[in-house]
């Protein structure tokens, strides 16, 4: 795990006004655990650091744009959205349009049309997957676990220059 880089990525929520350190609520140990006995997965180094450091708020970094991040949204979506697929096909007698890898990590959904994964193989970090439900293609969207963190700090900073929490002051919802 870069301690650097997650340095600098604090540094960047807290004087750009993303968030102040009290605002940002982690992960226990024991939650991080029971997420990857429930999968059967290692999660990488970066995104175990972000649970421990916002796992379950981050202040304004994600609340622009009606995003479903945190932990309890983790476990939601990746329990239900695949399951929810694989049903709706069944039921209309299609092959899947698309299988999640057994050892992916749904880390980011919008409006339960757009997600992002991530691949948990125990290494430091992994790439962010991107894909919707409209033509179900799959892209890397993000190098790595931080990359990704840092083009939210990026939307985040956009939003709060463009006005927008003056306007909504709670941010939205997922």
């Amino acid at each position: 795990m870069n301690n650097a880089r997650s340095e600098v990525i604090l540094h960047r929520i807290e004087s750009s006004a993303i968030a102040k350190q009290e605002d940002l609520r982690g992960c226990s140990n024991e939650e991080i655990r029971a997420l990857e006995a429930r999968y059967a997965i290692r999660l990488p180094k970066s995104y175990e650091w972000y649970l421990q450091t916002m796992g379950h708020a981050s202040g304004r970094l994600f609340t622009h744009d009606h995003l479903a991040v945190f932990y309890k949204q983790v476990w939601w979506m990746t329990d239900e959205y695949p399951a929810e697929w694989r049903g709706e096909w069944a039921k209309e007698g299609i092959e899947p349009k698309f299988v999640l890898p057994a050892d992916a990590l749904i880390i980011c959904g919008r409006l339960g049309e757009q997600f992002e994964f991530i691949r948990c193989t125990g290494e430091e970090d992994s790439a962010v997957w991107f894909f919707n439900a409209w033509d179900w293609q799959v892209r890397q969207s993000h190098a790595s676990v931080l990359d990704w963190l840092e083009a939210w700090c990026s939307a985040a900073e956009a939003a709060i220059a463009s006005g927008y929490f003056e306007q909504h002051p709670a941010g939205t919802a997922p």
